[in-house]
């Protein structure tokens, strides 16, 4: 990655999440859709899925995991299944859970794998839709229109130890220069406790 690299990010709080997701879950109720199963894409799904199965009622939570994206904001070549379904769902409405939409790479090889279990129907539920997605998911609750890295509570601190990685390979160290840069190249605010916490660690790990 170049030491000039510009992402614009957005942090997510978890009063954010909590808002969204019984939000999302009201679309879902009103929709009239019946669900039988859900299935999260983990790992991005696996909390928002949680979330709407307590609010919808859902039982029956499964997972499957997907990976398309690696290192933070970086994806590769193609979405694949990585760890495929464990349960049958032939005949259910199935309701497929993830945290967002990006290039909609992920969320279109999950419906095409699911779909060949011969399920009755399939829908799907995303707390953001990010409108350069290839697909539109059923559900959401937040369009965005103009691509940025959504920074979901769950992998926080995943991806500021990677951006501040990035910034301490181009030779930047000082703790509060870290957090100019942070600012500056991922439009990240962050306390200067917190940037030393991430520097901590990404000194131990190298």
């Amino acid at each position: 990655m170049s030491s000039d690299e510009q992402i614009t990010c957005e942090i997510l709080s978890w009063n954010r999440i909590a808002r969204d997701a019984k939000r999302l879950a009201s679309l879902v109720k009103e929709s009239g859709y019946k669900i039988d199963i859900a299935v999260a894409i983990a790992r991005g799904g696996l909390v928002p899925a949680r979330i709407l199965s307590e609010y919808l009622h859902i039982r029956d939570l499964t997972t499957i995991k997907v990976e398309h994206w690696g290192i933070t904001a970086t994806p590769s070549e193609k979405a694949v299944i990585k760890f495929p379904l464990c349960v049958d769902i032939k005949d259910r409405n199935v309701l497929l859970i993830d945290d967002t939409t990006d290039t909609g790479d992920t969320l279109r090889v999950s419906i095409e794998y699911l779909k060949s279990f011969k399920l009755r129907d399939i829908r799907t539920a995303t707390l953001i839709h990010k409108t350069c997605s290839e697909v539109t998911p059923d559900y959401f609750v937040r369009k965005v229109m103009k691509w940025k890295w959504i920074i979901f509570p769950w992998h926080v601190w995943e991806d500021l130890t990677e951006f501040v990685r990035r910034i301490a390979d181009s030779g930047i160290h000082n703790d509060e220069d870290i957090k100019r840069k942070l600012e500056d190249q991922y439009h990240i605010k962050v306390k200067i406790d917190t940037v030393r916490e991430v520097l901590l660690e990404v000194t131990k790990t190298g």
